[in-house]
């Protein structure tokens, strides 16, 4: 009788512990945000949740006032920029994330062009010392650190040195300011790269940091990051990322008009 009413017992907890299941899987799903609305620094945005890393997406919420910054990754391709998202393989880091383009939005007080333009002298500033202007490339204006016995030492292709400082359109009034890893850092693939791989060297992925000075979201700094490959593309990546962040804006009649306008190229 006993091992009976065990079994029956049994049963009658199974059968509700199934229907609880399928009651559950039943249940209507709530899908995630494909977007997300957030106040950064006071400008309302509409941001994609596909720019932002994955890893990050849980830190902003709905209608969020978000004032520690934004970061958002896409990838450069065809000249226009998509939402990133890294080739799950084992190819190498450099061919999984050659079209990478990290987007900082960083907070600062710089609202009017005098103040834009003060905060562009800060920044060159910091960089400056020690180095000496070289001939023009891609339309920028170049500085390179002038330890040129240090440069030709092989041996600091393994290590940091000092970075490469490119501006536009003059010390005066920077409007963009990028910093490159130096030449003698090869790109990975090329033949250079691969000899020094041979004799057991380390040869690192040159990056270019960019900063954009001019564009028009309030009390904000756009800082975006790829691999020195694309330097020569470096005024359309820009205007792509500016044009990007002013879709975001849902309220682009209060967006500052302190952007430079769409240039033509500029010479090489």
């Amino acid at each position: 009788m006993r091992e009976t009413l065990k079994k029956s017992t049994g049963k009658i907890v199974l059968a509700m512990f199934c229907m609880v299941a399928l009651a559950w899987c039943a249940m209507p799903r709530q899908k995630p945000p494909t977007e997300l609305r957030m106040i950064l620094h006071g400008n309302k945005l509409v941001v994609p949740v596909a720019y932002i890393p994955k890893y990050e997406r849980g830190w902003y919420r709905q209608d969020g006032i978000v004032n520690d910054g934004l970061n958002l990754d896409a990838e450069w391709k065809a000249g226009k920029l998509y939402p990133f998202a890294a080739p799950e393989d084992n190819t190498a880091v450099w061919i999984r994330y050659q079209n990478k383009v990290s987007i900082l939005i960083q907070r600062f007080g710089n609202n009017t062009l005098e103040q834009k333009y003060q905060l562009s002298q800060h920044f060159a500033s910091i960089w400056m010392p020690n180095r000496r202007q070289m001939a023009k490339r891609y339309g920028l204006k170049r500085y390179e650190h002038n330890n040129l016995a240090q440069r030709e030492k092989e041996d600091v292709i393994t290590a940091f040195y000092e970075q490469d400082l490119y501006l536009y359109p003059s010390r005066e009034r920077i409007e963009t300011q990028i910093v490159c890893d130096a030449d003698f850092f090869p790109d990975p693939g090329t033949e250079r790269a691969s000899a020094l791989q041979k004799r057991g060297k380390f040869v690192i992925n040159p990056l270019c940091s960019h900063d954009i000075f001019l564009h028009g979201l309030r009390d904000s700094h756009i800082e975006i990051g790829y691999f020195r490959s694309h330097l020569p593309e470096w005024q359309a990546i820009e205007q792509a990322v500016v044009e990007l962040l002013d879709s975001f804006n849902q309220e682009p009649e209060k967006a500052l008009l302190l952007r430079r306008p769409p240039a033509k190229q500029v010479e090489r």
